[in-house]
């Protein structure tokens, strides 16, 4: 009971002592802290999404258009290969069965016209599917970025809209029907990548904002190594400009007295 009591009567006089040491409390109201809390109280969906489409004073785009534009390469490049690869081994495998009893001038001959098969179904294949690969995927991959900007939060759905959309947009020309499949093919793709994506990020622990922080970490790091490798680069072309240079002079360079020759010459012939 006296315990008590003096625990109470010690914190009675808290108050008064706070009033005292109140410069010892710390306190984020700094005039920049101030604004910082202001700004990301004022900022809206819209004003994030126009932030994805801004370009830094140094020419960087942001992490969202990177992240697009990096998809948007590798799915070109896998579209290239897969599209190559399917339809040049179609026209060699018709080539073949076509020609079975074709006579050719030379084996140089079947073999030139052959690549010249294979070549042009590879350029073609690339060409058809490349393009359609890449649009599908920046588009989905766009679409469902620029929600979860607008939301500031990732989930399920924003895939699943991302992919019904897309395959909307995909089969619009097609007509209706082939509209509904597009959109329900789009939706049930999103819906998988969505669920794997969430997974992912509940297991890591990992919230939108932070993967977007080791993200710009990650690149920073890549185009740190890429500024050090230039540099070094340059260093040794510049050792190897002087050791050139050095090498030439001699020790002609140790003194002035070449430098008055030359002059010298030149004041004779300018005479």
């Amino acid at each position: 009971m006296i315990n008590l009591l003096r625990k109470n009567v010690k914190l009675v006089f808290l108050p008064f002592f706070n009033q005292y040491y109140a410069e010892d409390n710390v306190k984020n109201a700094t005039p920049t802290e101030k604004k910082t809390d202001t700004t990301e109280s004022q900022e809206t969906g819209w004003d994030r999404v126009r932030k994805v489409f801004e370009v830094d004073e140094f020419g960087n785009v942001s992490h969202e258009a990177h992240t697009v534009l990096q998809s948007a390469a590798i799915s070109c490049f896998i579209g290239f290969i897969y599209g190559g690869v399917v339809l040049s081994r179609g026209a060699y495998m018709e080539f073949m069965r076509n020609n079975e009893a074709t006579t050719f001038k030379t084996h140089l001959d079947a073999k030139r016209k052959l690549q010249d098969k294979v070549t042009i179904a590879f350029g073609k294949g690339a060409a058809k599917f490349g393009w359609r690969l890449t649009l599908f995927t920046t588009s989905f991959v766009g679409i469902a970025t620029l929600i979860q900007t607008y939301n500031e939060d990732y989930g399920i759905m924003e895939y699943v809209v991302s992919g019904g959309l897309t395959g909307f947009m995909y089969k619009f020309y097609a007509g209706p029907r082939a509209c509904i499949v597009g959109t329900g093919l789009g939706s049930a793709l999103g819906l998988m990548c969505g669920a794997a994506t969430w997974s992912i990020m509940k297991f890591s622990g990992l919230s939108l904002k932070e993967a977007r922080y080791w993200q710009y970490k990650w690149k920073e790091t890549k185009l740190g190594m890429k500024a050090a490798y230039v540099k070094k680069k340059w260093e040794d072309d510049d050792f190897a400009i002087i050791k050139l240079h050095d090498d030439k002079m001699s020790n002609e360079g140790n003194t002035l007295d070449s430098i008055d020759e030359i002059t010298g010459d030149t004041d004779v012939n300018n005479k």
